[in-house]
């Protein structure tokens, strides 16, 4: 899911509704491969959260997120590469409406099924094709994205265009592995970092032109013997 600069170039103000998805009327310089779908998620999704390492990894994320960032209940959110939405579900109570975006519909189904079952009213699953210039209506309060990063072949460009969906003084926040030696992943397929340093998501977050930008500790991840630090990088919209 990468693009040159920037990877959408149309923003679109959504309304106090929760934000849905419009199409740019302008073409885009085409998209890279679509590398999130490359694994099939689509089948994966059914069963995604029923793994109790990925629930807690989640919940982790959303404290420190809620620690870090003064969530308010007028906000509007979007969760990039939000999967089952189980990082999107548990900042929504927070906020006044959340979207759930992610490239992969068995994902995005889920995630609707989910909300309807539990009358959640104020978060909506979106597929967005970015292929097509999709993208969520916005401006937004809030972006976060949990675990997607290492995924992105070219990172500066995504933040730049997320960056453009916030508003003056909107939030960012990521989570990602801390740099690792290559053995989270057993299957490498579509995984583009190992992780980043502290150093690496100032200097990332910095040059897409976010200021004010933190980085801290979030949880950690054990697969195994091993152990596994996740960091938490929050930065403003100037």
């Amino acid at each position: 899911m990468i693009v040159g600069k920037p990877l959408w170039r149309d923003v679109f103000h959504g309304t106090r509704e929760a934000p849905g998805v419009r199409r740019g009327t302008r073409r885009n310089r085409p998209l890279g491969r679509n590398i999130m779908e490359r694994k099939n998620f689509d089948s994966a999704a059914a069963t995604w959260d029923e793994e109790p390492r990925r629930v807690k990894l989640a919940a982790d994320i959303g404290t420190a997120i809620k620690n870090a960032v003064p969530l308010s209940a007028d906000w509007d959110g979007m969760d990039y590469g939000c999967g089952t939405g189980l990082l999107t579900l548990d900042l929504a109570p927070a906020l006044h409406s959340m979207v759930g975006m992610d490239s992969s519909q068995g994902m995005v189904d889920r995630l609707t099924a989910k909300c309807a079952a539990a009358g959640i009213t104020n978060t909506r699953a979106l597929r967005c094709n970015l292929e097509q210039g999709e993208l969520p209506a916005g401006p937004f309060h809030l972006v976060t994205s949990a675990m997607t990063l290492h995924h992105i072949p070219e990172i500066v460009p995504l933040l730049t265009s997320l960056r453009g969906l916030l508003r003056p003084g909107g939030w960012v926040a990521l989570a990602d592995l801390e740099t690792e030696d290559g053995s989270f992943h057993e299957d490498q397929t579509g995984v583009f970092h190992h992780g980043f340093s502290r150093e690496e998501l100032e200097g990332l977050l910095a040059r897409a032109g976010f200021v004010s930008i933190a980085v801290r500790s979030a949880t950690t991840v054990r697969k195994g013997e091993r152990v596994y630090p996740v960091l938490l990088a929050v930065a403003v919209n100037p």
